[in-house]
């Protein structure tokens, strides 16, 4: 049996076209077993048209309340683009036969991408063919605050599926959560299964999410023969998820190509490049935006050897921040981190030049957090007193021991806790949504590399928990004007979350509700898996510990306490020495 078929666009690239075109082949599906016959027929009636967008991204770009930002790819030849908006949910195609808005796209040809080399593991595709694509940015404004729209991109040639989004409410005090992933980096099938599965869970446990903070690194392959496959990958095993949740993208050390595919896929506001002394390489990298009563402010640290850009960088941050005086929360988002505890960076270079320019511009403007990338380990950092690299004071309450340091899952023994950023930056790492992972340092191989990091007491700094899962990781952030609740989750094989991290961050210049580190930490307290409470660096003269309703269990003046007659749950140690009384809480599991 022999069947005539159209092969245009993906089908293309098989035949190393350098060009898109149109080619007319026989195939004779008698040399192929059956099976293999029937997939090819089921999918060439899939394959879609050549004038179809792909690759189809939302992205917060200006006033979320006013303001969206999409990018897509089509092939060339196809009629320059437009994105068409109805003000209602659940929309159906022939909504848009006369659309509430259309905004048009600003199109621009992109020729000679690499599309693939040979890790991507592309049977039956030559490495390293290049292809020609459009592409397509389109800018809505005037949208209404609190409002939920539909959309498609595209043209005559070809419309996209309908997407959703809502804009952000005007009141500054209206509630929201996004979802925080980082280092979906996958370069084959396998590893963007990894990813796809990381981000379908978050996107199912917060389907209200305002926006998804993506902090870099969304692919493997940089350099000059980088792989366009991969950010096609990136967009299609996700783009449910991206037709339907605007994105907050970072630029990662893996996202940098001479070919600029980062930059053509995602419409960023661009305006520190068209105005800064020192622009980046890379359009659309450094941007902010304000929602409810944050400040966001997204960065790229890829750039910090280039005479002049960190300084150029520390202007615009300054002119953010007094543009928008009244806000409580001032947020940080970038790639390469600026505190770690990984073998992998902790001695890197350019994180201690970043360090040496940037802590000082952190602790003028009160940066109080910094979601960070690169380093896929799990951290929980400070809040940091980034003048002088130690805990703030008055930082941290209510961190739970919960085991033995040294685990490599969890290497301070800790996890939870009430951080306030008044006095200090917290730096959060959540690992990373991709496969591949890094490894904890110990406080004493800390310590031994002083001379490279030159931080002192290094450990000091990981406050809350810190370590390595082994499993791709993704974080609810639940923002109030009084808090931000940052909950993270493992995510298994089969796509299902589990809960690995909670915490709080508050803002309280008074320290209200905030014990005082330096007074109250001078007592370790912890529960081992030996079924002891154990209390160290001070002689007790008396210990009471209470049950979760407050009762007293029991009442010693020893410093090892078996704990065999306890029933699983939260305990509070209090101990006494000296007229000083310390208090620990502790998990027993």
């Amino acid at each position: 049996m022999k069947k005539t078929v159209l092969i245009s666009a993906v089908s293309a690239i098989l035949l190393h076209c350098t060009a898109w075109a149109q080619t007319t082949v026989t195939v004779d599906y008698d040399n192929y077993s059956t099976p293999a016959a029937m997939q090819l027929r089921r999918t060439l009636a899939e394959m879609q048209s050549s004038g179809m967008p792909y690759s189809i991204a939302m992205t917060v770009n200006g006033d979320p309340c006013t303001v969206m930002g999409f990018a897509w790819f089509t092939n060339p030849g196809t009629k320059n683009g437009e994105v068409q908006i109805v003000a209602k949910e659940n929309a159906v195609p022939a909504d848009f036969d006369n659309p509430d808005m259309s905004f048009p796209a600003a199109v621009q040809q992109v020729n000679g991408l690499n599309y693939s080399i040979e890790k991507n593991k592309l049977s039956g595709i030559e490495s390293n063919i290049k292809v020609d694509y459009l592409s397509h940015k389109a800018k809505a404004a005037g949208l209404t605050p609190a409002t939920t729209y539909s959309y498609r991109v595209g043209s005559a040639d070809g419309w996209s599926e309908i997407g959703t989004f809502t804009t952000a409410s005007a009141d500054k005090n209206a509630g929201y959560s996004f979802i925080y992933i980082t280092d979906t980096q996958a370069q084959n099938d396998e590893m963007f299964n990894v990813s796809q599965k990381t981000v379908h869970a978050a996107r199912k446990l917060v389907p209200e999410a305002a926006f998804i903070l993506c902090n870099g690194d969304l692919v493997e392959t940089s350099g000059s023969n980088n792989s366009e496959w991969e950010y096609e990958q990136w967009f299609s095993t996700m783009q449910d998820i991206w037709l339907n949740t605007p994105l907050v993208v970072t630029m990662g050390n893996h996202d940098i190509s001479g070919n600029r595919n980062f930059a053509y896929h995602f419409n960023n506001d661009n305006s520190y490049n068209e105005n800064a002394e020192v622009p980046t390489d890379m359009d659309g990298t450094v941007f902010s935006f304000v929602r409810g009563d944050v400040l966001y402010l997204v960065m790229s640290y890829e750039n910090w050897n280039k005479p002049g850009y960190l300084d150029s960088l520390g202007k615009w941050m300054r002119s953010q921040v007094g543009a928008h005086k009244d806000v409580k929360w001032k947020i940080a988002s970038f790639h390469k981190n600026m505190f770690t505890g990984s073998r992998s960076h902790q001695d890197d270079a350019d994180g201690k030049a970043v360090r040496a320019a940037m802590l000082p511009l952190f602790s003028e403007l009160g940066i109080n957090m910094a979601f960070q990338g690169h380093d896929h380990i799990y951290e929980v950092i400070g809040p940091v007193n980034n003048t002088t690299k130690t805990l703030a004071s008055n930082g941290v309450e209510e961190v739970l021991t919960v085991g033995e340091p040294g685990a490599r899952e969890n290497m301070t023994g800790r996890e939870g806790g009430v951080f306030n950023t008044a006095a200090g930056t917290l730096y959060f790492l959540n690992n990373s949504a991709g496969k591949k992972k890094y490894e904890p340092r110990t406080e004493e191989e800390m310590i031994a590399s002083y001379s490279k990091h030159e931080i002192e007491n290094y450990w000091g700094l990981f406050s809350g928990k810190f370590g390595q899962t082994g499993e791709p990781t993704f974080s609810r952030v639940d923002v109030t004007p009084e808090s931000f609740t940052v909950s993270t989750y493992t995510v298994d094989d089969n796509g299902n979350p589990t809960l690995f991290d909670s915490f709080k961050v508050i803002n309280n210049p008074d320290g209200a509700g905030i014990a005082d580190v330096a007074a109250e930490t001078t007592a370790d307290i912890r529960w081992d898996a030996a079924g002891y409470i154990r209390i160290s660096n001070i002689a007790p003269e008396s210990v009471d510990v209470y049950d979760i309703e407050g009762r007293n269990v029991c009442h010693t003046q020893s410093a090892i306490i078996p704990t065999d007659n306890y029933t699983i749950g939260l305990y509070i140690v209090k101990a006494s020495a000296q007229n000083k009384t310390y208090t620990g809480k502790i998990l027993i599991k």
